[in-house]
């Protein structure tokens, strides 16, 4: 109990800056909500320049979310894990995003994912090599801010003001100031969106190197690189999520929608999920090293479990919060689910972790999620607030190859 007080202490306290495009601009547009969120990920996965491969359906996917929402947000991973790390692959789909969404009045978000960050070392430490445009999970980080743009204190389509995470202070054990440039958040009449970035391949700590088919990855983008990385994402994610919370409550808000591409957490045998993923939780193929004994190496701290601060931070917020109903909404293992957090945590007594008020939905990736996408609607006058359902794309769908799959690019 002692604990959870002392977070909850530390959720009220937290301090940080917000940047705000000012009142009056023509680009502070507004947007009620009313349509609701679409969200997809782990999409498209496919050659742009094959027309008869998937890439049509992209696009009629995407006409179909504009048309239907007011918010469009993509949770990471443009490109297959195994997709080369090439500018047009990583970030040709959200200008296609940002193209429909133009034409439609729309709003677009984006929270990045390992596929076109951590994972671009692939190129580099498979044996032979093969030719990229990044290697580096930072060089390519860089990239995606300045590509799509999302320093600004807008949405990607330039059109609608939303607000930005400037955290003070330096990353610890570097000399850097914080970037939390993918952090985001935008009210509507009755929820808020966030953005955040957390990225499966534990966070930027997944260590491939002693493995048989990327032995070099160490050599590549070592991990005393990207330890930083992680440091400053996690910092910046829990201290957003704070601060998204107490806007959300300030407004009277009935959700709040967190935007991410990793799967954090872990279910037992029950499929109820109860707790973080922890460090082997993706398997040998991605954690082939210790990764406690190299951090403790580089910082005499061991990081045993990278997702364990961000899966306690949430517990706590919704636990501040009883008022509002909170979704993390993410991508990363391909597959649909939409269930409770702490499923069979109690409620009663001094041992209390959450109200019944932190949803898990993960939408659909890889061949489905082309033809699929996440609807979030929100009715403020219902018990439950939050409607989340999952649309099939008939445009797409009857895009050729017809059906709910594709040829996958990699």
């Amino acid at each position: 109990m002692m604990k959870l007080l002392l977070t909850l202490l530390l959720l009220a306290t937290v301090e940080s800056n917000t940047r705000r495009t000012l009142k009056g601009k023509k680009k502070s547009k507004a947007l009620k909500g009313k349509k609701g969120v679409c969200v997809v990920g782990c999409t498209p996965y496919v050659n742009p320049d094959a027309y008869d491969e998937g890439i049509l359906k992209w696009q009629a996917l995407v006409e179909d979310m504009a048309s239907q929402c007011d918010v469009m947000i993509h949770t990471g991973d443009t490109k297959a894990g195994a997709a080369v790390c090439n500018k047009n692959l990583m970030t040709g789909p959200i200008h296609t995003m940002v193209e429909a969404a133009q034409k439609h009045g729309t709003m677009v978000l984006y929270a990045p994912g390992d596929n076109e960050l951590n994972d671009c070392h692939r190129d580099g430490s498979r044996v032979p090599p093969r030719p990229a445009d990044f290697y580096k999970a930072a060089d390519a980080r860089q990239f995606l801010i300045d590509d799509l743009g999302v320093s600004r204190d807008t949405d990607l389509t330039g059109a609608y003001a939303v607000d930005s995470h400037m955290k003070s202070g330096i990353i610890p054990g570097t000399s850097d100031s914080y970037s939390c440039d993918f952090d985001k958040y935008a009210e509507f009449d009755n929820f808020a969106v966030a953005t955040l970035e957390v990225m499966g391949s534990q966070w930027y700590l997944a260590d491939q190197s002693g493995s048989s088919r990327y032995p070099n990855q160490d050599s590549v983008d070592p991990l005393a690189d990207r330890l930083g990385m992680y440091l400053n994402a996690k910092d910046c994610a829990l201290e957003w999520i704070t601060m998204s919370a107490n806007k959300a409550s300030k407004a009277g808000l009935s959700a709040v929608f967190f935007n991410m591409q990793a799967h954090f957490w872990t279910h037992d045998r029950y499929g109820s999920i109860m707790s973080y993923l922890p460090s082997d939780g993706i398997g040998e193929y991605y954690n082939t090293t210790n990764l406690a004994r190299m951090t403790e190496e580089l910082t005499g701290e061991a990081i045993e479990h990278p997702f364990q601060p961000l899966y306690d931070h949430l517990t706590a917020t919704a636990f501040a919060h009883p008022d509002i109903m909170f979704y993390v909404v993410h991508a990363d293992s391909h597959v649909w689910v939409d269930q409770r957090m702490n499923s069979y945590t109690s409620n009663i007594g001094d041992d209390i972790i959450t109200h019944h008020n932190l949803m898990i939905l993960q939408v659909e990736g890889d061949s489905r999620a082309l033809t699929m996408f996440a609807k979030l609607t929100v009715d403020p006058d219902d018990f439950n607030p939050v409607t989340a359902h999952q649309v099939w794309s008939k445009s797409a769908y009857d895009v050729i190859p017809v059906g709910h799959a594709f040829y996958k690019y990699s």
